[in-house]
């Protein structure tokens, strides 16, 4: 068999080494470049978020300063476009630097290994201009001596935009309302204040998993908080979070708003109502078999009480709550100082009548001359604890 010369160049086999497929090595690596890019690329940045698309999908950027910001987006746009505009005949593909690309002398068949790093850019106005050196080794057949070493030019637009996310936000769209109230009473300032602490920070990890988590609007009302959501979702997940923290209830009410002009079908508004319970720190509280107690704290658990004869904390949970009967009791609070202890009563001056009286001694260490606050519930009373007041 005679020598074989290359079909594009003429030159022999032995001088431009084995043919693959009737070229030589240099005319195959011609005829079959690996990195087939667009010269310029498009990409956007949503202007008030500064989200962009990666992958046909809305992320939020890992940062918000300007500068990174626009590189962060231009250089996932070109690293997606460099990945669908290799070679199919090239399986895998490796990001390294220019200087490890440039060391690469050997690869196995189907691999490649892509560097890339901007050269020129305009980034003081939109859109914003970067363009990059690409450079791609890659190899692609077993009979091939040298690698393929590919540059190109590529010039990305960063263009602004508003994401589906912020168009919504901006105009006005709600998914959902959370309604927090609590069980036959308001709310109070604290607890106010630590569920928007609560939710402001759950709504921080929400959006991480799902953009439409954000909060409209937030109406504050005499018998409670209403925030209005973005998805259904996020708001189920801030209503559990409120439960779990602050105990209570969740119910779910639906509200038909209109038909989706694209589907035809029915759209429908949650309501997610978190009802939290009747009981707060402080509250006297009695169970059916009169035993009196104060409410240290109350969580999604049950709550902390202090019983008032035996001084000692437990914790109830809910559904002892419900089976004891546990309720709010109507007591009177007044200050007196312990003027005697005798074995099974104790003496009492009030602060304000100076009257005195007596009654059981309790569990726990009381001590002569201290000032301390009483609770009276049914004609009985109990010490609370000792008081603010200085004693005498």
């Amino acid at each position: 068999m005679g020598e074989r010369f290359c079909y594009r160049c003429g030159i022999s086999e032995s001088e431009g080494g084995p043919l693959i497929e009737g070229l030589c090595q240099v005319c195959f690596r011609k005829e079959n470049p690996v990195l087939l890019i667009d010269d310029e690329l498009n990409t956007e940045l949503c202007q008030n978020c500064g989200s962009y698309k990666k992958r046909g999908v809305w992320v939020d950027p890992k940062t918000y300063e300007l500068e990174e910001l626009i590189f962060e987006v231009a250089e996932s746009a070109l690293l997606e476009a460099i990945e669908n505009s290799l070679d199919e005949r090239v399986k895998t593909f490796e990001l390294v630097s220019p200087e490890e690309l440039e060391s690469t002398q050997e690869l196995p068949v189907g691999k490649a290994v892509v560097s890339f790093e901007p050269v020129d850019w305009h980034i003081e106005y939109f859109p914003a201009i970067i363009t990059y050196e690409v450079r791609v080794k890659a190899r692609i057949h077993e009979l091939q001596r040298e690698l393929h070493d590919e540059r190109k030019y590529v010039t990305v637009y960063v263009r602004q935009t508003v994401c589906p996310r912020c168009q919504k936000f901006l105009g006005g769209y709600f998914e959902a309302i959370l309604q927090v109230r609590a069980e036959g009473r308001e709310l109070s300032s604290e607890e106010r204040k630590a569920i928007d602490d609560l939710v402001e920070k759950k709504v921080d990890e929400i959006m991480r998993k799902d953009r439409m988590g954000f909060i409209q609007d937030t109406i504050e009302k005499e018998e409670g908080l209403d925030f209005y959501m973005g998805s259904t979702s996020a708001a189920r997940k801030l209503a559990q979070a409120i439960k779990e923290r602050f105990g209570g209830t969740i119910s779910e009410a639906y509200e038909l708003v209109g038909l989706d002009r694209q589907t035809s079908k029915e759209v429908y508004r949650t309501s997610v109502s978190v009802r939290l319970p009747k009981f707060r720190k402080g509250d006297i509280v009695s169970d059916r078999a009169g035993r009196v107690y104060e409410v240290e704290r109350v969580d999604g658990r049950g709550m902390s009480v202090k019983n008032l004869s035996t001084g000692e904390s437990e914790h109830i949970d809910w559904k002892t709550v419900k089976r004891e009967e546990i309720d709010v009791v109507e007591a009177t609070e007044s200050e007196a100082m312990v003027t005697s202890i005798g074995r099974e009563e104790i003496q009492l001056m009030d602060m304000e009548s100076y009257e005195t009286y007596e009654i059981e001694k309790p569990d726990f260490e009381v001590l002569e001359g201290e000032i301390y606050k009483v609770v009276e519930v049914g004609g009985r009373k109990y010490l609370r604890g000792k008081s603010q007041r200085n004693s005498y």
